[in-house]
């Protein structure tokens, strides 16, 4: 009988001493991810003010401050009547994409939110194997909750990420799963980190950085650094306006996430670890671990991208753009979606 239980006794000593080793496995894995999860910015929705005046900076600057202009009380009407009459129309949601809006701010301090300059909704199509960048032009009208119509870069100036995605929502039908944003100071850094980006310059392009950053580059391919990508992804009055700066903008994004593609998995976590400080969001915790995790997949799956307006669906009253929302939205989803 003692024989018989010597084996046991070593088998249950194996047994404990393995699900020990996992447990401490498990324990710096995980306080290895909490170390991760704290450099970040998380924000819960509910911990952002909304502000129904208009906001600028401590300096007062017209330039930093709420993108304000509005529609005359006719128009501002029939938009809001217009958006009414799509209250039918279902919220797009799949479990198959997830969905999170990018937003880049032009705050230069605390003291605001700043206007949203940059907004390009990233959808995550997992059963094609694509993502899709969006980008929303920030002079397109809307119609802010609670608020009314106003442009829709203002939103973000009166409510951050929370108000802007709400809006967005509830304009285009589409649900949006988080949101993620920086300032200047930090989509520069973030460049910075994946070594720059190689983006090909027409000379109209290279004569206005030259001129406004004081760079010396020619037509063709050119390698920039953060702050140089940062300034070509704002320019507004080379060739077709804002249509070529959201552009330009995706194509910076797109540069940056061919860069991480090269990266392998020891390179991806350093990237991720710095660059985690740089970056507001919403995402709880467990989620931002589950969606970490699928990111060398999702890096590697083809990239489309587009604009709201599309070409043809949309109306100028005066300066200001006003999408054709029932067409818009109907065609933002079967593109996203496959609907």
């Amino acid at each position: 009988m003692k024989n018989q239980k010597k084996p046991k006794r070593k088998i249950f000593v194996i047994i404990f001493g393995i699900l020990i080793f996992l447990f401490l496995v498990l324990a710096v894995v995980y306080g290895v991810w909490k170390s991760y999860y704290n450099k970040s910015n998380y924000i819960k929705d509910e911990d952002v003010s909304i502000y129904y005046e208009d906001q600028t900076t401590q300096e007062g600057s017209t330039e930093e401050s709420t993108e304000n202009s509005t529609l005359s009380e006719e128009d501002a009407a029939k938009l809001e009547s217009e958006l009414a009459e799509l209250d039918h129309v279902d919220t797009a949601n799949s479990n198959e994409v997830y969905n999170i809006l990018l937003i880049g701010s032009d705050r230069r301090d605390t003291s605001w939110y700043g206007n949203s300059d940059s907004m390009i909704l990233i959808s995550v199509n997992e059963s094609k194997k694509k993502i899709y960048m969006t980008s929303f032009m920030r002079d397109l009208y809307v119609v802010i909750p609670n608020i009314g119509a106003r442009k829709l870069n203002s939103a973000y100036a009166r409510g951050a990420g929370p108000l802007l995605v709400q809006t967005l929502e509830e304009n285009f039908k589409i649900d949006i799963n988080n949101y993620a944003s920086v300032d200047f100071t930090s989509m520069s850094q973030l460049i910075d980190l994946v070594g720059g980006v190689d983006l090909e310059l027409y000379q109209e392009e290279a004569d206005y950085l030259n001129n406004s950053i004081g760079t010396n580059f020619t037509a063709g391919m050119v390698h920039m650094n953060g702050e140089q990508a940062l300034a070509f992804s704002r320019i507004r009055y080379v060739g077709y306006y804002d249509y070529e700066r959201t552009s330009r903008q995706r194509r910076v994004l797109e540069q940056v996430i061919l860069k991480a593609r090269q990266l392998d998995l020891g390179q991806l976590n350093n990237l991720i670890s710095n660059a985690l400080p740089l970056i507001s969001h919403n995402i709880p915790e467990g989620e931002l671990a589950g969606k970490l995790l699928k990111i060398p997949e999702w890096i590697q799956y083809e990239i489309v991208q587009d604009r709201v307006p599309y070409d043809g669906l949309y109306s100028y009253l005066g300066q200001d753009i006003v999408p054709n929302y029932a067409e818009t939205i109907q065609r933002l989803h079967n593109t996203i979606y496959g609907q």
